[in-house]
This record gives structure tokens, sequence and C-alpha cells, in this order.
């Protein structure tokens, strides 16, 4: 055996038998390691018979495995229910996503190892979200969003540290690269395979739908209005930051899947669910109060008492598509009204707020969207004859 040209070669003058169990161990040397590992991060919940006409792999991180809804729900789980099973088959799903999967994760702890055993005709991936880092936009600067103080200015500073660190996007950038390498070997023995990697949608509002809202919120507390304005006129510029960060996963992603479909003929397409999600955002009802009278001109003759002021609003989406999560309830220490000098000394005022609606992974109606938006993606790649459709509505 000799190496022309970056070829593998096998020389002609040998028996049949000879040159092929050479091209065989030649071979092994280049298919990858990771086609041996035991299938272990499979999901026991779904259907996984033993044989089947067709097999779908359904990969990646929280979105795909789910995270605060049923098994059911979850949109792999939905595609093959609504779209797959109903089309020619039978097909038949095997779900290794799990929370908190990386790119790094992904390769490495055993859900790329079940993709290779299982041999798929289908393949789908979202990953990248829970990147070392980039995750912070889901956690972190989540958070800074939800309790009250609702440090904008921490939130937005937060997000800025993800866009402006190259290093997580080069990261992201070459692991999947990694990825799809393996895919495009996978391909080479499934003629048919094809291959939809998910991008991601913004939970958070758009801070042009959340700007107008400022205003007249913090007016009702008629006591805190201008420490409110200073504090909420922070929002938009964070939300502006949280947005770029989802496109820019979303581009990172979306980059390196073009290669690859130009490269392959199409095999390989990216699904991008931000447009559809546009105005089914996170909720979040924000209610402020002066919980008690409020006493003007204390300790003087002329001294009276107004209130209760509460300020309430949604500053999110009135239909979201992503699960709530715990409510924020901290006391907002920035609405408490300035002490004025009295004697004897009086309790002026106690603040309250409740922040409730927010969260930002997928609920029923969003996974049925990206379920929706993967099948017009990919269905006549896939030889089922359905005329094209309008997802999510």
């Amino acid at each position: 055996m000799r190496r022309q040209s970056g070829r593998i070669r096998v020389g002609t003058g040998l028996p049949r038998t000879v040159r092929v169990a050479r091209l065989m161990t030649a071979m092994a040397l280049v298919v990858p390691v990771v086609t041996a590992i035991a299938a272990s991060s499979a999901q026991a919940d779904d259907v996984t018979p033993q044989s089947c006409g067709k097999r779908y792999v359904a990969g990646g991180d929280h979105y795909p495995a789910g995270h605060e809804v049923s098994d059911t729900v979850r949109w792999p789980r939905q595609l093959l229910d609504e779209h797959l099973t109903p089309s020619p088959g039978p097909w038949c799903l095997r779900n290794t996503s799990e929370n908190d999967a990386t790119t790094a994760t992904y390769y490495n702890d055993g859900q790329l190892a079940n993709t290779w055993n299982y041999s798929p005709d289908f393949i789908t991936l979202e990953i990248g979200q829970e990147n070392a880092t980039i995750k912070d936009i889901v956690t972190t600067c989540f958070e800074k969003y939800r309790d009250p103080p609702h440090d904008f200015e921490g939130a937005k500073d937060c997000e800025d540290d993800i866009l402006g660190d190259a290093t997580l996007w080069t990261t992201l950038r070459n692991q999947l690269i990694t990825i799809l390498q393996q895919y495009k070997m996978i391909m080479a023995g499934r003629p048919k395979l094809i291959v939809a990697v998910v991008g991601y949608p913004n939970p958070y509002p758009q801070a042009s739908d959340a700007q107008p809202k400022i205003s007249p919120f913090c007016d009702d507390i008629e006591d805190s209005t201008t420490k409110c304005n200073t504090r909420w006129n922070n929002l938009p510029g964070a939300l502006t930051s949280a947005d770029m960060v989802i496109k820019k996963i979303n581009l990172t992603i979306e980059n390196v899947v073009k290669f690859y479909t130009w490269g392959y003929q199409g095999r390989f397409v990216f699904v991008n669910p931000y447009q559809k999600f546009l105005g089914h955002c996170m909720r979040m009802q924000v209610t402020a109060a002066d919980d008690f009278p409020i006493c003007h001109l204390c300790g003087t003759e002329d001294q009276y008492f107004d209130g209760p002021h509460t300020g309430s609003d949604n500053f999110g989406c009135s239909d979201p598509w992503f699960v709530a999560q715990a409510d924020g309830t901290a006391t907002p220490t920035y609405l408490t009204p300035a002490d004025q000098i009295h004697d004897p000394p009086v309790v002026l005022s106690t603040v309250s707020q409740t922040t409730s609606g927010m969260g930002v992974h997928p609920n029923d109606a969003g996974h049925d969207c990206i379920s929706d938006l993967v099948w017009e993606a990919v269905k006549q790649k896939l030889g089922v004859p359905e005329a094209p459709a309008t997802a999510c509505g």
C-alpha cells in the first residue's frame, strides 16, 4: 500500500482478498474511535426499537432535551409524532440531548458516539448556547433582569462581555466544525442522510417594544418616579445587547453550516427560529409599589399623606413561547422615596415589587414552532411529497 496525491491506494497486483483486507485496515486508521463507545446517553423514554425503517437522532443541549416541559412536548418528539411518523417510514427516534451540553461535551461525552452507532438517516443538532460564558445570556445576565433592584446596567455589561470575547466564538466555530466533520464521515456510509442544525430564539423582549412602557410605568409610582425612570431607562440598552448575543450565536452557527451546505449538495441545513419567535418572547410582568401612604412636609403643620402608588406593566410579550420561572420578589430599594427631616422620626414608606413570567426555555408552543420549522426545512430533502407550508402560523 502506498500514498499518492493525498489518497490511500492499495497495490493492484495483489490478490483481491488481500487488497480488500489491507484497505479495511487502512480505513480503520481514519474511522473515529467514537464509533466504538457504548450508546449510554440516549434517553430511555424515546422510541428506540432495535430495528426500524428509518432512524432519526436528535442531539444537543437544553432545548432539544426539553428542559421544563414534558417528554412528549420537546420538539424532536413532536417532529417524530406529528411529521415523521405520518410520512413514509417507519421512523424511530433516539434523543441523545442533555441539559448543560456544550459543543465539547457533545463530542466527548457520548452524544456523538450514539449518533454514529445508531446509523441515522436524519440528524438534528441544537448546540452552542450552553458553551462556557455564552450560557451567561440565559443564566447570570438573565438573573440581573429578573430580580430587583433590576440591574440593567449589570445585565448589559454581562452581555457585552460575551460579545467581546473572541475566544468564545472561535471555540464555538471550531468545535462545531469538528462535529460536522464527523457527520460528513457518517454521510459517506449513509448516502441519503440529512442533517439539520438549529439556531436559537431570543427569549428577551425587543428594546423598541419595552421603551414606550417605561415612562407610564414610572409615572404611576408617584413618589419614586425619578428614581424609577433613572433605573428603567437602562433597560432598552441591555435588551439590545441581549439581542446581539443571540444573533451572534446564530450567525456563528450558520456560517459553519453554510460551508457544508455548499459542499454536500444541500444535505446540511441551518434552521433559524429567531424571526418566528419575535412577538413571543418571555413575559415580564412588573408590579412595583410604595406600599403605604407617603408623608409630605413631615413634621410641619402642612404635612399630609398621599398614596399608596403602584406601577404595573408587562415589559415582555403577551403571548409568550417560554416557560415562566420563579418570580423575582427582592425589595426594590431603588424605589424608596428620599427621607425627609422630621421630628419625631416617622417611617415614610415601604416598597415592594414582583416580576413574574420571565423564562428562557421554550414552552409547548415554542417547541411546536421549532418542530414545524425543522420539518419545513427538511421534508422535501427527506423525500416526503408534501407541499410547502407556513410554519408557526
